[in-house]
């Protein structure tokens, strides 16, 4: 007998085969040697972006004739497995799959994978703010994440709560979670090859003065909303290209940086509030409400700032 809630499922191979083309698409499926444990799903985290874990309870083969319109990575957990992407055999464990490829997937028996799922629109509506122009060209990234990029590294680090069964931290809040998936969207674009990463690489026009203040002024006005670069960009009344390139050559940052060291003095002002208060808010809900979902990044970010744990200002010392 299977067990199904909205949050997991269990049940054996062809139950799993069902509940895998209902989430994500139809495909084929052989089992080459079954596991007594059985199949299992879990619903991680449901969002614009998805995050699920998969086992089937099996070793198989996969083969999905053509994705729909989202990307698929592909963090295994457990076991390990070997992709065909269209007549590309890509061995590596982290992987990227994007909408139209057709993939064919090999699956140790004891595999359990952690699927994040990002719908083609999210990508595309980033692209489009980096280039300054509807794409023209369809949209692949290189299947194969290094360990060691930057995106491998924060796919690494979503396995740890998703190991363990644990809540992501950006679930605490609408805006910790869309700078989740804000940071997870930009990391896919500036780090992992695709089509467009060399037009990405070329610098736009010089911002003007009066673009940069109209930015930072936004910035200011709106730390606390979860708006995004082309927000910045639409409210300076330029690209998004040529927001970043008049940040880097003027302020020797780029504006993401700089909305995060608005919202961190932000935090800093509300840690010497509740320190004046007595409020018994934590420094984790301070964090999370602006915006910082990796707690470790923001102490240590703020010690950098202020020369000391965010706790010591909680304290009042």
């Amino acid at each position: 007998m299977n067990e199904l809630t909205s949050q997991s499922f269990k049940g054996d191979v062809e139950e799993m085969r069902a509940q895998v083309s209902q989430h994500f698409s139809p495909h084929g499926l052989k089992v080459i040697k079954s596991h007594s444990n059985g199949g299992r799903y879990r619903l991680l985290h449901r969002g614009n972006i998805v995050l699920h874990t998969l086992a089937y309870g099996a070793e198989i083969r996969v083969d999905v004739p053509v994705l729909p319109d989202f990307y698929n990575i592909h963090v295994p957990l457990t076991g390990g497995g070997r992709l065909m992407v269209g007549d590309q055999d890509v061995a590596a464990p982290l992987t990227i799959i994007g909408p139209r490829r057709r993939i064919e997937m090999n699956w140790s028996v004891d595999h359990d994978v952690m699927i994040i799922q990002i719908p083609e629109v999210l990508v595309d509506r980033v692209l489009e703010d980096q280039l300054g122009d509807v794409p023209k060209k369809d949209m692949h990234f290189e299947p194969q994440v290094i360990d060691e990029s930057p995106l491998g590294r924060a796919l690494n680090a979503l396995s740890l709560p998703a190991t363990a069964g644990t809540t992501f931290p950006f679930a605490a809040s609408a805006l910790a979670e869309h700078h989740f998936e804000q940071f997870l969207l930009h990391t896919m674009l500036d780090s992992q090859p695709h089509t467009y990463s060399a037009d990405l690489g070329e610098p736009g026009a010089p911002s003007t003065s009066a673009a940069l203040r109209r930015a930072r002024h936004f910035c200011e006005e709106h730390a606390a909303e979860p708006i995004t670069l082309r927000d910045i960009a639409t409210a300076a009344r330029v690209s998004v290209r040529t927001l970043q390139s008049g940040f880097r050559e003027h302020l020797q940052t780029t504006p993401t940086a700089y909305l995060r060291n608005v919202r961190l003095a932000r935090a800093h002002a509300e840690l010497v509030h509740i320190a004046a208060t007595g409020s018994r808010t934590t420094v984790t809900e301070v964090a999370l409400r602006w915006g910082f979902v990796h707690l470790s990044r923001f102490a240590s970010l703020y010690r950098q700032t202020y020369g000391h744990a965010p706790s010591v200002t909680r304290r009042g010392r």
